[in-house]
């Protein structure tokens, strides 16, 4: 939990909203809709989003990169999506059968990411990498699945394993799949193999001790699960040809990479075609679509007819829903027309983010800042790289909690609330706007700087109180090293 000191004036700009989230907190488990969006002392209520902002029942204006967990790409209220909404409306909000409009979409996508022959829509990616691990256990006969550790793919069980741990654990542990809370049978996780991210001889010899059991590996070409993590050393690339050399499906989890390190997602940026993908946030344009697809002879496992023996079973009462599909084309063809947005962000990224680490460094707090193209993270830590999730175990939480509250409350929202999330840019930030942001920040990391400073000064009092007691009781002086 972030300091009194620091959340001060995070609470102050949002008394209507701690009202309303007891209210909610009375009616639905942690006052929100999804574990993640809470956070102490309360999470502020939205009151509409416009560009790169949003307004919140308070009336503060938020500078906003967390853009809807990532999907928002083109900003808040994008006109030319709302307006195809609205037409979509205007035929019809829930039809039951297929439209030319899902035609229409699943060409404009297979466009962007040609490794996707054939794919199937469904509403969030949870169900997209539930349904694409499905499709490829199919496929290769095999029932074990391979992810990396710290890695997050949705909410199904079979993803949620070795998602978070302590240090501890996490030395202690090796590489067996850890469950990620309560209810999840310990026989889901004996069906997951944990490898490690950026490591290619980890992630064989993990492999090799699961000889010809393995059927899929799914993995975030970008780690995202505990924040952002780049792959390094041609990671995805060697990855590529251990999973081709023994015959299990990859699997690239695009949900968040896709349409937003380029067009064609990951798999273009980084020139790497895996057998199957999973997709969604951007593509839906701001509303609940989905997707997977794969190689021509992996989707075909889903061909209905075969009978319930044979079939690999996929369905879902709001798949291809008209109005998601009918934004999510309209965003789609918009990035397609549109390669400049792609130079717009990512130069918005560089500038946000190498201007975090260097005031980060001005006041010689230790921080990692990890991004890539309009996402990035910070991590409060002293190591001088992060490479995998690993890695990630050493960052000061509190201090991240006190300088992400600290930019709250002063209306400016780097993301996710939690220490394992990210920031995002859209089309609709400014050059202006990262100004305000790093001015903000740096305010948040000179308070963390005097925080630290005041903390070393007390340090000595303490140890001097300490030493006179251990003299009282024992009749001699701890060494100083204690």
């Amino acid at each position: 939990m972030p300091s009194q000191k620091f959340s001060r004036k995070y609470i102050t700009r949002h008394k209507k909203s701690a009202q309303l989230w007891r209210r909610a907190a009375r009616l639905t488990p942690g006052g929100v809709e999804s574990n993640i969006r809470y956070f102490r002392p309360h999470p502020f209520l939205a009151d509409y989003g416009d560009g790169g902002y949003i307004y919140d029942v308070d009336g503060n204006k938020i500078l906003d990169f967390m853009m809807g967990f990532g999907a928002l790409l083109l900003g808040h209220n994008n006109r030319d999506i709302a307006l195809e909404v609205i037409k979509q409306l205007e035929s019809g909000s829930m039809l039951g059968v297929t439209s030319e409009l899902f035609i229409d979409y699943l060409a404009a996508v297979q466009k962007a990411m040609p490794s996707m022959r054939k794919m199937r829509l469904c509403n969030s990616g949870t169900e997209a990498t539930m349904h694409a691990i499905r499709t490829a256990r199919a496929y290769s006969g095999r029932e074990k699945i391979a992810k990396a550790e710290g890695a997050y793919h949705g909410a199904h069980d079979y993803v949620l394993q070795s998602l978070d741990m302590d240090a501890r654990m996490a030395r202690n542990n090796g590489y067996k799949a850890v469950p990620y809370g309560r209810g999840i049978p310990k026989a889901v996780s004996d069906t997951v193999v944990i490898y490690p991210y950026n490591d290619i001889e980890g992630t064989a010899a993990i492999l090799e001790e699961n000889e010809d059991e393995v059927g899929a590996l799914i993995v975030e070409p970008v780690l995202c699960g505990p924040g952002v993590i780049v792959p390094k050393g041609n990671y995805l690339k060697r990855l590529r040809q251990l999973t081709r050399k023994r015959r299990i499906v990859l699997i690239f989890d695009e949900v968040l990479t896709g349409f937003r390190l380029a067009y064609g997602g990951a798999q273009e940026y980084y020139n790497v075609r895996p057998d199957m993908t999973t997709f969604g946030k951007i593509a839906g344009g701001g509303f609940q679509l989905a997707g997977f697809g794969g190689e021509s002879q992996i989707m075909e496992t889903l061909e209905p007819g075969r009978g319930w023996r044979n079939a690999t079973f996929h369905a879902g009462t709001y798949n291809g829903h008209p109005i998601g599909v009918a934004a999510g084309l309209k965003a789609v063809q918009i990035l397609g027309e549109h390669p400049e947005y792609y130079d717009h962000v990512n130069r918005l990224g560089r500038q946000l983010f190498s201007g975090l680490q260097d005031l980060a460094d001005d006041r010689r707090i230790p921080a990692w800042v990890e991004y890539v193209g309009s996402i990035g993270n910070v991590y409060f830590t002293t190591k001088d790289e992060i490479r995998n999730f690993r890695d990630t175990l050493s960052a000061n939480t509190r201090r991240w909690w006190n300088w992400f509250i600290h930019c709250l409350g002063n209306n400016v929202l780097f993301g996710i609330p939690n220490t394992g999330e990210r920031a995002f840019l859209s089309t609709e930030h400014t050059d202006e706007d990262v100004e305000w942001a790093l001015e903000v920040a740096d305010g948040a990391f000179a308070a963390i700087a005097k925080e630290a400073h005041r903390h070393r000064e007390r340090a000595p009092a303490v140890q001097l109180q300490a030493a006179s007691e251990q003299t009282a009781l024992y009749g001699e002086a701890p060494h100083p090293s204690v």
